[in-house]
């Protein structure tokens, strides 16, 4: 009967579901930092990002007992921070539950809720330029990939005597244009942010 019942999961630690931001005076957040007050919590939460597991398996990787390996996965359930993604069988036909990852990602913010809007309206501007920029690099490589004819077209580097071609440059453009974006955009969000900070209150 057991060779009928699912021994595997195909469960993953992917999160892809809806960012969660909670204030850290909220009490969802409370709950949050009292499920990972422990070492052991901790532990079994990273254990759980690299690969969802059983109680059992998690005890083992987080060196704890079954039972204190039960509490700490119902705390993290508790919190939302972890879920029960999968069900499979041991060899002996007992039901197992296979824990993983919220689906969501989740970031604690310390202010009010207008730090929240603030700060959600800042991720989603970053989040916007990153993928435009992103896409931008890739065309500038392809573009200049369909340019050169063969690789006597890549920019080369002159040895230290100066005679002769040296190797070609191993830094793709796009990635030096993407790289040099991205700087730009730190920089404007960080002026931004400054800009923000030293606005005086009323």
């Amino acid at each position: 009967m057991s060779g009928l019942l699912p021994t595997t999961t195909d469960a993953g630690s992917d999160q892809e579901g809806e960012l969660r931001t909670l204030c850290l005076d909220s009490d969802d957040a409370g709950e949050l930092l009292s499920s990972l007050s422990s070492d052991t919590a901790r532990d079994i939460l990273s254990a759980l990002h690299e690969q969802p597991a059983t109680a059992s398996e998690v005890a083992g990787r987080a060196d704890t007992s079954l039972q204190n390996a039960r509490h700490h996965l119902d705390n993290l359930e508790e919190a939302g921070l972890i879920r029960v993604a999968d069900t499979r069988y041991s060899q002996k036909g007992r039901e197992m539950n296979v824990y993983a990852p919220s689906e969501d990602p989740m970031v604690v913010f310390v202010g009010n809720e207008d730090h929240k809007r603030s700060f959600l309206d800042s991720l989603r501007g970053l989040v916007t330029a990153v993928g435009l920029l992103a896409l931008v690099s890739v065309l500038v490589q392809r573009l200049i990939a369909t340019d050169a004819v063969g690789a006597d077209a890549l920019p080369r580097m002159a040895d230290g005597a100066g005679a002769g071609a040296g190797a070609p440059l191993a830094v793709p453009p796009g990635a030096v244009f993407f790289a040099g974006g991205l700087l730009v955009v730190l920089i404007a969000l960080a002026w931004r942010r400054w800009q923000r900070v030293s606005e005086p209150t009323v």
